[in-house]
């Protein structure tokens, strides 16, 4: 059974998403809607750490795909750091990395937004 958890900071109009467990169908709402809140309550940048996220479906791209667009109408930014290979590959797969900034780690998705 696929399992998604997330642990949030928000730093001004930033926010930083630990995302850990699978991205699929299944769980793909849960982020929509913890995303779509966030940016509701005036988040403009999201940082999400996917340093534990073990695997990524379409569903899950189409999530972040969504949000991503909806972020960039605001003249905001979703970003990714520390993907693992599995995950990137399946991104890359999906024409997501060509839409989206991808940091080594945390501490350079920081700098770098």
């Amino acid at each position: 059974m696929a399992n998604l958890t997330f642990n949030e900071k928000v730093e001004g109009s930033k926010l930083i998403l630990k995302v850990a467990g699978e991205l699929d169908a299944k769980t793909a709402p849960d982020l929509k809607i913890k995303l779509e809140a966030a940016v509701g309550n005036g988040i403009k940048t999201i940082i999400c750490d996917c340093a534990a996220l073990t695997y990524i479906a379409s569903a899950g791209i189409g999530v972040l795909n969504s949000i991503q667009k909806f972020l960039k109408e605001k003249s905001g930014e979703i970003v990714f750091c520390s993907l693992k290979k599995e995950v990137k590959d399946t991104m890359e797969l999906m024409y997501f990395t060509k839409k989206v900034r991808i940091f080594p780690t945390l501490d350079d998705a920081i700098g770098g937004v």
